[in-house]
């Protein structure tokens, strides 16, 4: 037997189908002469595992049954590697992380290049950010199995690069050093020398034992662990204790490594040595944690707030954004907005155009102009702390202050305009502004009436002065949505025209259902 692979499951049914399904034969490349077992530690999951049902997709499989057992699984999962009959072990402690398609064959030319070193994996989360946050956000279960069913996965495992986040361990990406491997893979004798995992590790899930594993283990390498380029394994969202808990109970675990090792924990640092490849999409997208500016707030459901553009385009787009004039006048739109909005001017055919910021009045007198090529009856109402000396047929200049639209906006006047509105929010930027519009317009708008909350890219913006921001429009909107529920949706078709969020409002085009 050349390796056995053991997996930990508790109270995870969804999940564990689709883990073994990738460690399955039907899955993994490049192993088919590979004699390898797959043992399934169920740790007194409420409902057993159905051990027939995993064994029709992978008939190299048996469970391991722990009635009554305690919260670690610790003492279960070394029981079942003492009976486990491969020369090496591949442990996955948490049962809900799905493997790449390569990762045994990578991690088995690793052993046979030097059995000595332990064999680690990066991690990543499935959805827009690790789970820690997204959870939080309103990731779950359901947009977790629409996100796997939007791409092929059972037939090319690589695609879940393209709906996952590098998890927390493994931030420093694949030419660094990661805190964990949520896939593991050591000699029988290292194994044995280890003492497997430490059973004093009793808290839920087993607490910090696996980065203990592999922080002791990259000892016993002499610092040159094998790292696995190019697979990974994808956590599924199932309410585990460390990945899906609450920061009460990450930090409880943490106390107890404390306690048991005498010190904190940190990374532990190594010269990795290298299996497998990366292609250039992986190479570009998953090289460690970007180098984002400071950001307070991450996804909502399953979408990233992260513009796609990548950073020094961003930079000159920016340039170029801030010199846009119209008419002599300030525009300071940038191209993909301007086409973004001609397409929502044809789809939309709005009456009425309320924008919350004026400047100099070039974007009003724009909007009014574009509507009139369209053939539209179009009127446009344009708000800001100072009135621009401009008197333009078809535009209505308004003194408002954005943070105070209750007070200070012509609601009599916004009440009378006919639907659909388009509602442009372009005021401060900043959280408190736009959640007040926000809420000001939730009010009056009915269905298919549109707002934009623009310049959420002032989070993805290098330059110090952005900071100043704070993230505002990004978490005022995503606020919005977990607050209004259903009764916006969205517009990924506008958000994703040119590419993900390649827009200045990213996940700021919402239309009332």
């Amino acid at each position: 037997m050349r390796v056995s692979l053991i997996v930990c499951a508790y109270a995870m049914p969804r999940e564990l189908l689709r883990t073994i399904y990738t460690l399955s034969r039907n899955y993994q490349r490049d192993i088919v002469d590979v004699d390898y077992e797959i043992i399934v530690v169920d740790n007194g999951s409420p409902e057993p595992v159905d051990e027939a049902e995993l064994r029709r997709i992978a008939p190299n499989l048996r469970v391991l049954s722990t009635r009554a057992a305690p919260q670690s699984p610790v003492k279960a999962i070394n029981a079942a590697a003492a009976g486990s009959r491969g020369h090496i072990v591949g442990l996955f402690i948490d049962g809900a992380r799905m493997a790449s398609p390569g990762l045994i064959a990578r991690a088995l030319e690793a052993y046979d290049s030097d059995s000595t070193k332990v064999i680690g994996t990066l991690a990543f989360h499935l959805g827009p950010d690790a789970q820690m946050r997204s959870v939080y956000a309103g990731y779950d279960r359901a947009i977790e199995d629409e996100l796997l069913e939007s791409i092929n996965w059972r037939e090319n495992g690589y695609t879940l690069f393209n709906i996952s986040a590098l998890a927390g361990p493994s931030m420093e990406g694949w030419f660094g050093c990661i805190a964990e491997s949520n896939a593991v893979f050591v000699d029988r004798e290292i194994w044995n020398t280890l003492g497997g995992l430490d059973e004093r590790f009793a808290a839920p899930g087993g607490g910090c034992v696996n980065l203990d594993f592999w922080e002791r283990a990259v000892n016993a390498s002499g610092n040159r662990p094998w790292i696995v380029l190019g697979e990974a394994t994808f956590h599924q969202i199932h309410g585990g204790a460390a990945s899906n808990g609450t920061d009460a109970a990450r930090a409880s675990m943490f106390e107890e490594y404390r306690r048991i090792r005498g010190c904190e924990f940190v990374i532990p640092r190594y010269k990795p040595q290298f299996v497998g490849h990366l292609d250039a999409e992986l190479m570009a997208r998953r090289v460690g944690a970007r180098a984002d500016p400071p950001r307070r707030v991450y996804s909502i459901g399953a979408r990233r707030f992260a513009v796609s553009l990548p950073p020094h385009l961003m930079d000159s787009v920016q340039t170029g954004t801030l010199r846009t004039r119209y008419r002599g006048l300030r525009l300071a739109k940038n191209p993909f907005d301007l086409a973004l909005y001609l397409r929502l001017l044809q789809n939309l055919r709005p009456r009425t155009i309320i924008e919350i910021g004026t400047s100099e009045g070039g974007s009003a007198i724009w909007f009014r102009d574009q509507c009139r090529t369209l053939e539209l009856d179009t009127q446009v109402l344009s708000l800001d702390l100072v009135t621009p000396p401009l008197q333009e047929e078809g535009i209505t200049f308004f003194k408002a202050d954005s943070t105070r639209p209750g007070e200070t906006f012509p609601t009599a006047d916004i009440r009378s305009t006919p639907h659909p509105w388009l509602v442009i929010e372009d005021s401060a930027h900043t959280y408190d502004s736009v959640s007040a519009v926000l809420s000001y317009f939730d009010e009056l708008m009915v269905s298919n009436d549109y707002i934009v909350v623009e310049d959420g890219v002032v989070a993805d913006l290098r330059d110090q002065y952005y900071r100043q921001y704070n993230d505002g429009p990004n978490r005022a909107v995503a606020e919005f949505i977990a607050r209004t529920r259903d009764r916006y949706r969205i517009d990924t078709d506008i958000c994703d025209f040119y590419g993900y969020n390649a827009t200045y409002c990213p996940n700021g085009w919402l239309t009332r259902r």
